[in-house]
């Protein structure tokens, strides 16, 4: 079709349509959707102008280790609230004695090559307690969670907590308890009222008392900490333990966890033994939790998990045997599980990466260390990227790229990240050029360009970098000539029959779902990204983020509608 809108269209589930949107700074696009079984976390997009890449190259760079005078170096994984992006503190050093608390946050509407888009705030010292030493976070809908690691002494578990409604640099937005449990946290998930931190590592029998950080990471642990975000932060009983000890000896050392709308997976970092757990089970029984070795699949240390809708995918750590498995298929069969290795993928040494990303059609493995030959860096930046779109062992589906000089700097060595659904960030850590500091040289990926305009979603990428968590539920993000603004509900849907409207009018971003609205935000005041790339119902560009449900009618408009508009088209039943 060439006229332009407003458009009201009963399309064909999956489809593909040639719409024409002017040049504007204005839009309403709308849907009636039924879904017959809801699930959080999967991306489901309902109606999207809007096309991931297939050019992989590009990456910008932005040195933000000096920000608001403080150092700012040193960082594992990311998480985004929908605006900003706040890199979890860990080390300056890889001298374990180094830890902090110093948590970097990049506001998304602004440049990123700005200095005056980038914050800082020393948290190291909250609520009286030493809060240093992270390894991911968690966004609730209303707190960032950092999640504690080890303190250079010994691993602890003082959680971290930012009140987003708060000022950053405000200590009164700040809090944390420490849950007095001494298991470090490498990871978490997010189901929506609990977070699940992955076990790491605890005390060594053998521990050094005059040289504790020598011994940290050598005694596996699978004590799992559990978080209820609707009880009180600081009391105890907000807090339960199940030890994975009682389903195999080997179930200890996870790093990174995922949910899928139904179970939480936890990605074993040396055993090989992939761990799940039943939402909804007793947290407490071993009935509702499962194991599965992959070791004869071929399965080998893992950094993270990825779920594009249907498939988890584990994020291979010093190697490069790629494994996936499918959702739909039983955990504990070997049928339901593919691998492939990605070995010098278009000749570059892709073997060993640190979370992965997915933006609708493909995977992204994020680059850290490898097994170098004699004389060569452990340390790389040669992303690795799988097309969604094509069979996981078929070699055309995969490409990669090496990033490691972007923007005059030597950009390497990164430990996972966040996904605003255009940018990729990658936390830093530390490279082959820094010696054994820390580095703050953030890395990004533009995963859209001038591909897209707006996206209309039923639930959105929940986890970020696959080491990270946040709860999504129902979103609305455009792209403007400024960069994506989005806004999302932070709850997931139930079951049955749903309205949605996405409205833009130039200065506001607004959410509503079933008539009611749902989430808002300010914007940029910039105009909406011109495209011609057609208009997708149910997916984006043929990957495997798809809308499990039943679209049955859209609506879409160049120009702003009220309340009152969406109130009576959410009465409608067409």
């Amino acid at each position: 079709m060439s006229n332009h809108p407003p458009y009201r269209l009963r399309p064909e589930q999956g489809a593909t349509l040639e719409l024409s949107l002017p040049p504007t700074d204005a839009l309403t696009v709308a849907a009636h959707v039924h879904i017959p079984v809801a699930r959080a976390e999967a991306l489901q997009p309902l109606v999207s102008q809007w096309r991931p890449r297939t050019d992989f190259s590009a990456f910008t760079a932005y040195d933000a280790g000096h920000t608001d005078g403080l150092s700012t170096k040193g960082y594992f994984g990311a998480v985004a609230d929908g605006r900003y992006v706040y890199f979890c503190p860990v080390r300056d050093h890889q001298d374990r004695y180094s830890v902090h608390g110093r948590v970097l946050r990049y506001d998304t509407q602004a440049p990123f090559h700005s200095a005056a888009a980038w914050a800082a705030y020393d948290a190291g010292h909250t609520d009286g307690l030493r809060t240093v030493g992270f390894y991911g976070g968690a966004f609730d809908g209303r707190y960032v969670y950092f999640n504690p690691r080890d303190d250079g002494h010994g691993h602890h578990t003082r959680l971290l907590r930012y009140d987003a409604h708060g000022d950053f640099e405000d200590p009164a937005s700040w809090s944390a308890h420490d849950a007095e449990f001494p298991h470090s946290g490498q990871g978490l998930a997010f189901d929506g009222r609990y977070l699940y931190f992955c076990p790491g590592y605890t005390t060594a029998p053998d521990a050094d008392r005059a040289n504790p950080s020598a011994s940290l990471d050598n005694e596996p642990s699978g004590q799992i900490l559990r978080y209820d975000t609707q009880a009180p932060l600081k009391d105890a009983q907000s807090y339960q333990v199940f030890d994975a000890r009682q389903l195999s000896p080997q179930a200890t050392c996870f790093d990174g966890a995922l949910y899928d709308g139904r179970h939480i997976y936890f990605a074993p970092l040396t055993s090989g033994l992939v761990l799940r757990y039943t939402v909804g089970g007793d947290f407490a029984d071993p009935a509702s939790w499962q194991t599965f070795d992959a070791q004869p699949l071929g399965m080998h240390m893992n950094v993270g998990l990825v779920f594009d809708g249907r498939h988890v995918y584990f994020c291979a750590y010093g190697n490069s045997r790629m494994l996936r498995y499918d959702t739909e298929g039983p955990f504990d069969d070997p049928t339901g599980w593919q691998g492939y290795d990605a070995a010098g993928t278009q000749g570059l040494d892709t073997g060993g990466f640190d979370g992965g990303f997915f933006d609708g059609r493909y995977v992204y493995y994020m680059p850290f260390t490898r097994n170098a030959a004699p004389g060569e860096s452990v340390f790389h930046c040669n992303w690795l990227r799988y097309d969604t779109a094509k069979d996981f062992t078929d070699p055309t589906a995969w490409d990669a790229h090496d990033a490691s000089h972007v923007d005059g700097m030597h950009t390497t060595a990164y430990n996972a990240g966040a996904f605003d659904g255009r940018f990729i960030y990658t936390a830093p850590w530390r490279g082959d050029r820094d010696g054994e500091h820390a580095h703050g040289r953030v890395l990004r990926y533009d995963t859209l360009g001038a591909d897209g305009s707006f996206s209309l979603r039923f639930s959105d990428y929940g986890h970020n970098g696959g080491l990270n968590a946040a709860l999504l539920g129902p979103s609305f993000v455009i792209n403007t000539d400024g960069g994506p603004v989005s806004v999302a509900a932070h709850r997931p849907l139930n079951a049955g029959d749903h309205h949605l409207a996405g409205i833009y009018d130039g200065h506001h971003i607004r959410l509503y779902v079933d008539g009611t609205l749902a989430a808002e935000g300010a914007a940029a005041g910039r105009p909406l990204q011109q495209t011609d790339v057609p208009v997708d119902i149910g997916h984006l560009a043929g990957g495997s983020a798809r809308f499990t449900g039943s679209i049955s009618e859209i609506y879409l408009a160049a120009q702003a509608h009220g309340a009152e508009w969406v109130a009576s088209e959410s009465a409608q039943k067409p």
